[in-house]
């Protein structure tokens, strides 16, 4: 066996294989795991490779029973504090240390020596890269027999890592034959390129001429860059492609595919590391919804997953109802649950055992809709936190069905990983943060994007400038830009005497200037390895943020700024000429003639569906109100049900208090005679706490506990005022959140009554409970007749008798009752500029001319200013600010008219 070593061979490198394509069986690419991963074979040294969440777990153990030999060890009051965290950085330490030849024995220095007393626990340490290369040491000390002829190396021997000459200096006497392969060689030729490799190598300082062969390309943007790129890869023909490889540092080509797939070009396919992927979610979020206090936000964001736990449908039931009422005790809650049931029951009515069917699935979905069990400071116990963590990876493997989803089967990979964790940990309960460390732990590596596919094509992609091992013919280095890779050693957290120590026991650290100078020869390869052309493309910004120059960008200055502008091609040029020359290529573009913008339009045609829908519709106090200020809303919105297309999201504390209170009172406020005070306080005072977990549950987040406590007096407080009320004024409740609807001809009604009260003699009164910071607002509409809801609401109190009811806004906040002078529902004088049964006579005779306007065919956007004019006719004008709480102002494009 042929193998070419590099150290950052174990990802993508290229070529893709050494030797031609008959030999390819026995020649291989690797790096320092590949190679160990081979020899291993060879040896009969494979085993059980563990998850680093399982080594960290099993480091944990053992750094706490070693803290009770040693209680004064330099870890333990961070120990204390975050042992998973503290465990993973001294597990990252000691890995180090053992690579660098540590032999895990005391070496009279007390940090160190902590370390050693925790190797000599006798709990098992899963073996990590470190422990593997050492025990693989050791077996070559006896020379076996090996199955590899010759290893090629494509750095320089004397800068690799002193673990990896080890290694090679073990395989050279076992008979394996160690070459060197050509590097750092520079050009011959008088090119640019050559003149780029002459100076790295001679400290040669000679101006380029701009022959093409080394260009750095700036752009403004990453979008811009990606065009160039694209540009110039079309500019020439598909065989060209050959030979020719893209370096991504942060290994997403997305961006650039998107532009390489405009023209045609196969995409490369390369996606970022990323522990946010969507599937990657459901463990986190699992354990999110499990703690107590319950918080709803993490039981919304996993039901709203591309791919949730439960079904589609019923996720976006219970999603819905929590944006309604987030808690899980309410009604909103247990109408989904119901939908969601009789939805199932219809889709498998065709089962002769639909409700065992049926039964088993709803069991299965309200098992991951379990919520608020566990309290965070006591913890989970350990079992309740692997049964969430099995169901987590059951899903992934059922979901996936065998289709070798990546994502799928990394959630699979990672849940096992916690459970294997947990097991190993040995800790019960488990603290919350504990178990949020190692949830992040088993999600570190994150996964690729499953959507983003390489195509067949000649282009090649790597992430790192070393994984070049070759020439290439074109290099382009994409997102050319610093700080680069971080010069860290593992000297790093030990003092010049903990160095010493380890060097007298034979454990040598390298050196910050020889992590430096293997990263900047990584940088360097670039250069030495592109035959034709090397490309370096910067943008200035990368997403919002200022970018940097690139490390080989500041060594190659000297030579950059000799050559002036020669070598430097700004890619804004595309935008500016129609034919430009990019590194000996032609980039040739065409001017697209400017579109106009959309521009505001008033009044609409509508089709004959839509009229249709019209005379059907059955008007609500709230679409009225719209249809006053813009009969294109009341439209889109309430005749068509245009949705506004928004995710569910939980509602403001505002809001939730709000609910909050019209809950409590629609409990309290039974018919009949108000409740004595004493008696509705206890009522109050004991549906409040119910009512926040079952509506309400971000109120008793640590975030919102000003606003409870607040609440927590206020809300009693509004309501026992409201109760005050009513029996000084000697008032019954007719109801509470009733029903009503009116047929009045043309104008069919229907709504909601927060509160129907009457007096002694049978009148009645409507109250509409609202909660707000501020009373002003619905002081101005009953004092301008512009009380629309709350007419609206009178008219349809009692239809039997007709006219319109007294009705007044009671704030709950202020504790304010708000309506005209006189009423029966109200208790401040007022005076109005017309009375709520006035108010709905213009608000019929509004909604009249708006209807026959909408039948005729036509709709008119209130908000933009010219021809045509309102008919004539509208007795209530809209708005001064008609589009302020508006979802559709981009269909009738007011946004577009100051451009």
């Amino acid at each position: 066996m042929k193998l070419v070593f590099g150290v950052v061979a174990d990802s993508r490198v290229y070529p893709d294989f050494p030797g031609t394509s008959s030999a390819v069986l026995s020649e291989a690419v690797v790096g320092p795991k590949g190679l160990v991963n081979i020899l291993e074979t060879q040896l009969g040294l494979t085993g059980p490779i563990r998850s680093e969440a399982v080594r960290i777990a099993a480091y944990t153990s053992k750094l706490l029973a070693a803290l009770k030999d040693r209680p004064s060890a330099f870890y333990k009051a961070s120990f204390d504090r975050d042992a998973w965290a503290t465990a993973e950085l001294l597990l990252k330490w000691r890995d180090d240390l053992v690579l660098s030849g540590w032999s895990r024995s005391p070496v009279g220095s007390s940090r160190i020596d902590d370390l050693a007393a925790v190797e000599a626990v006798p709990t098992d340490l899963p073996p990590g890269f470190a422990d593997r290369l050492t025990t693989l040491l050791v077996a070559l000390k006896v020379k076996p027999t090996l199955d590899v002829a010759e290893i090629y190396l494509v750095e320089d021997r004397g800068n690799l890592p002193d673990h990896n000459r080890k290694l090679l200096d073990a395989l050279a006497d076992c008979g394996v034959a160690i070459a060197q392969m050509p590097t750092r060689q520079p050009a011959s030729s008088n090119s640019d390129l050559a003149i780029a490799s002459q100076f790295l190598t001679q400290a040669q300082t000679n101006a380029m001429s701009g022959d093409g062969s080394f260009v750095m390309v700036h752009a403004d943007t990453a979008l811009l860059a990606a065009e160039a790129v694209a540009e110039w890869l079309a500019a020439d023909t598909e065989a060209a492609l050959n030979d020719t490889v893209i370096v991504v540092p942060d290994g997403d080509t997305a961006l650039l595919d998107q532009a390489l797939k405009a023209r045609s070009l196969p995409a490369l396919g390369q996606s970022a590391m990323s522990p946010w992927r969507g599937a990657l979610q459901v463990l986190p979020l699992a354990f999110g919804i499990a703690w107590r206090p319950f918080n709803p936000k993490p039981l919304l964001d996993l039901l709203l997953l591309p791919r949730p736990p439960i079904g589609r449908i019923a996720a976006r039931n219970l999603a819905y109802a929590l944006s309604k009422e987030p808690g899980t005790g309410g009604a909103a809650w247990t109408e989904a649950w119901d939908r969601t049931e009789a939805t199932e029951k219809e889709r498998q009515k065709d089962d002769p055992d639909v409700d065992a069917l049926v039964a088993k699935k709803m069991a299965r979905w309200r098992d991951w809709m379990t919520v608020g069990q566990h309290d965070r400071k006591t913890g989970i116990p350990a079992a309740a936190a692997k049964t969430i963590a099995t169901r987590v990876a059951h899903w992934a493997i059922q979901t996936d069905s065998g289709e070798n989803d990546p994502l799928l089967l990394s959630v699979a990979g990672a849940a096992t990983a916690l459970v294997d964790a947990i097991d190993v940990l040995g800790v019960d309960p488990l603290p919350a943060l504990l178990v949020e460390r190692m949830i992040e732990q088993v999600l570190a590596e994150g996964a690729e994007n499953p959507d983003h596919i390489a195509q067949s094509g000649g282009l090649r992609s790597v992430r790192h400038p070393g994984a070049l091992w070759s020439t290439a013919s074109r290099v382009i280095w994409w997102n050319f830009i610093g700080p680069g890779e971080r010069v860290k050693s593992p000297t790093d957290p030990w003092s010049s005497s903990e160095v010493k120590a380890l060097g007298n026991a034979g454990c040598k650290l390298a050196t910050p200037a020889e992590t430096a100078r293997r990263i900047s020869q990584a940088y360097e390869n670039v250069v030495f390895r592109a035959k034709d052309c090397l490309m370096l493309v910067r943008p200035a910004l990368s997403g919002s943020d200022e970018t940097t120059s690139h490390p080989l960008a500041h060594q190659l200055a000297p030579v950059l700024k000799l050559s002036g502008n020669k070598v430097t091609w700004h890619a804004e040029r595309l935008l500016e000429n129609t034919s430009v020359t990019l590194a000996k290529r032609n980039l040739v573009r065409q001017l697209a003639a400017p579109a106009s913008l959309p521009k505001p339009n008033k009044a609409w045609t509508l089709p004959p569906s839509a009229v249709a829908k019209v005379k059907d519709h059955l008007a609500s106090p709230t679409g009225l109100e719209r249809l006053v200020d813009c009969q294109m809303r009341w439209l889109l919105g309430n005749v068509l049900r245009l949705s506004a297309g928004r995710f569910a999201e939980i509602p403001n504390t505002n809001q939730l208090l709000g609910n909050l209170a019209h809950e409590i009172a629609s409990k309290v406020f039974v018919p009949g005679a108000v409740l004595d005070e004493t008696k509705m306080t206890a009522e109050v005072g004991r549906l409040f706490d119910e009512m926040v977990d079952a509506i309400a549950a971000p109120l008793n987040q640590p975030e919102n506990a000003g606003e409870l406590i607040h609440a927590r007096a206020h809300v009693p407080g509004s309501l026992a005022h409201l109760g005050d009320f009513l029996r000084k004024r000697n008032l019954e409740v007719v109801g509470t959140e009733l029903d009503r609807s009116a047929d009045l001809g043309d104008l069919k009604i229907a709504g909601r009554l927060d509160m129907l009260v009457k007096d002694g003699a049978g009148k009645l009164g409507v109250i509409d409970l609202k909660w707000s910071h501020s009373a002003s607002s619905r002081q101005k509409e009953i004092t301008e007749g512009r009380a629309i809801q709350l007419a609206a609401y009178g008219a349809m109190a009692d239809t039997g008798t007709g006219g319109t009811r007294d009705g007044a806004y009671y704030m709950l906040n202020q504790r304010r009752f708000i309506g005209q002078k006189g009423s029966l529902v109200s208790d401040e004088d007022i005076e109005v500029d017309k009375d709520l049964s006035q108010t709905w006579l213009d608000l019929v005779a509004t909604w009249k001319v708006w209807r026959d306007t909408a039948l005729s065919g036509t709709a008119i956007a209130g908000g933009i200013d010219g021809d045509p004019q309102p008919p004539a006719g509208i007795a209530i004008p809209p708005d001064n600010d008609p589009c302020k709480y508006c979802d559709y102002t981009s269909l009738c494009r007011i946004g577009s008219k100051d451009i």
